[in-house]
């Protein structure tokens, strides 16, 4: 049960104290929807790794970013801790801690649109992660430029020129049309049709992601794709009524 445990959320929060990650949005819509109380604790970007190198969370095979946000910190009634960072585990410990409403992960329509339309927001994601450093404190954006230069072999600069919004935009329009029409093919405004679920909240992140950073008008472009798209979105909001650290991104949002 929920009120047995404890979930304590780390992220690297925006100089104004506000989310921004997709990775850690989902993870949050999610907990609202479950009805799971959490605390959340924000922590600067150069601090991530020494953080949680003492701890038994297990790191990555990734020597640039072995650890990452968001991780879960849970603790039972019987006082046992421990981390969570892969998000496939997340989500399975949400639903050992509280079975219902499911997530619903593993249905056919959420593994479809995993391995159909996963890839269809990576032209957007390429066009605004560029942006995020202008959101952060200065301490965590040098940090976040430095990580991203090693794993692009190129400074955030050059990656924006590389990567204009309107060229992304175009590459990413018809498989996003594509998702559009795919989610019209059930009744209901989410994936599995009239039930939201993981599939829904991370593709609400990923526009909310676009919105945090201030690429507003890429956020209105994706939502006018496809009117199921700004359905999808909008039936999410619905789900995050009372969510105080998500609500912002909703405001004015239609």
């Amino acid at each position: 049960m929920a009120s047995e445990s404890n979930v304590l959320i780390f992220d690297s929060l925006s100089k104004e104290g506000k989310i921004w990650s997709h990775h850690v949005l989902r993870v949050l819509f999610s907990l609202h929807y479950k009805g799971i109380p959490y605390s959340f604790q924000g922590i600067e970007y150069p601090d991530i790794i020494p953080t949680f190198a003492p701890t038994a969370l297990e790191p990555k095979d990734d020597p640039i970013e072995p650890y990452e946000i968001p991780v879960l910190k849970l603790q039972t009634s019987t006082g046992f801790v421990h981390y969570e960072m892969n998000i496939s585990k997340i989500i399975q410990a949400l639903e050992e801690l509280k079975p219902e409403p499911s997530l619903r992960y593993n249905t056919p329509r959420t593994v479809e649109y995993r391995t159909r339309f996963g890839p269809a927001f990576t032209p957007i994601l390429q066009l605004t992660v560029g942006h995020v450093p202008r959101i952060l404190s200065e301490r965590s954006a040098v940090a976040f430029c430095e990580k991203r230069k090693l794993r692009w072999g190129k400074p955030v600069e050059q990656w924006l020129e590389e990567h204009p919004i309107q060229q992304g935009l175009a590459v990413a329009e018809p498989r996003l049309r594509e998702l559009g029409d795919w989610l019209e093919a059930v009744p209901g405004p989410f994936v599995d049709g009239d039930g939201p679920g993981y599939a829904d909240f991370t593709i609400a992140s990923l526009l909310a992601f676009v919105r945090a950073v201030g690429l507003s008008d890429v956020f209105e472009a994706v939502l006018g794709f496809h009117p199921a798209i700004r359905g999808l979105y909008d039936a999410v909001e619905a789900t995050q009524r009372g969510n105080v650290w998500c609500q912002y991104l909703f405001e004015n949002g239609k």
